[in-house]
């Protein structure tokens, strides 16, 4: 191989590598951010069993969500199975989402003093130039304060990870940048970690929510809106 031809082959293997991180990086980045689940957990145990919510606010971007949840019992013990899809707000574009469904458990608790953990495996998508893309992870959590009947004050910490991402390369990507991509899953792991507050109140059957806290990369960059803030309206029946 020439000088020439060796150089551009270390030219396009370190494009490649460049790209794939930014692809990782718009995947894990998009605006469908972490989330903990907003509950008044003195209130796990009343009836009714069903939920409903609906969330808006700052997540790398505006975004609005709506989900669904049920209260069971499992081994004397109640926990609340969780769902929800997120869009980017005013964004009718189905390719950009966040699907998860999982589950709060209630970890220990003393009157008013509670802590709970959150398990909650993850698929998310986004199309951009470079191509769709789909990536599959969890996010898994703690929350804990102060939880009376009517209102709640608590911290809450947890780690979104991408574990792996499905590629299908554009067009445009392949005549701009290597026309040999490969589609398929990328094993570039990854994630978001997120320490914050909620604060809530509950009327009726109702709990109003609101949360605010920073979020930083695992490798300890700063995202490009390291911050967020939800409001959510949570409704039993």
């Amino acid at each position: 191989m020439t000088s020439r031809g060796l150089v551009k082959a270390v030219a396009y293997a370190a494009m490649r590598r460049l790209l794939r991180a930014a692809v990782f990086a718009a995947v894990v980045a998009a605006p469908l951010a972490a989330r903990a689940q907003e509950v008044n957990l003195s209130r796990l145990d009343d009836e009714p069993a069903n939920r409903v919510h609906v969330r808006t606010g700052a997540e790398y971007g505006f975004v609005a969500s709506v989900g669904y949840a049920r209260t069971v019992s499992l081994l004397d013990r109640r926990l609340l199975l969780t769902s929800d899809v997120t869009f980017p707000f005013g964004n009718a574009d189905a390719s950009d989402y966040r699907v998860r469904a999982g589950a709060l458990v209630p970890i220990v608790g003393s009157r008013q003093w509670r802590l709970a953990g959150t398990l909650a495996p993850t698929a998310r998508g986004t199309q951009n130039a470079a191509g769709t893309m789909t990536s599959l992870g969890t996010d898994v959590g703690v929350q804990g304060g102060f939880y009376a009947r009517h209102w709640f004050v608590a911290g809450e910490t947890g780690l979104d990870w991408a574990m792996t991402t499905h590629i299908k390369h554009s067009d445009t990507y392949r005549e701009l940048v290597y026309e040999g991509a490969r589609d398929g899953w990328y094993a570039m792991s990854g994630g978001i970690i997120r320490y914050g507050l909620q604060a809530g109140a509950s009327f009726g059957r109702h709990d109003l929510t609101l949360r605010a806290g920073q979020m930083v990369e695992v490798g300890g960059e700063k995202p490009m809106l390291p911050f967020y803030g939800t409001l959510s309206l949570d409704t039993r029946w």
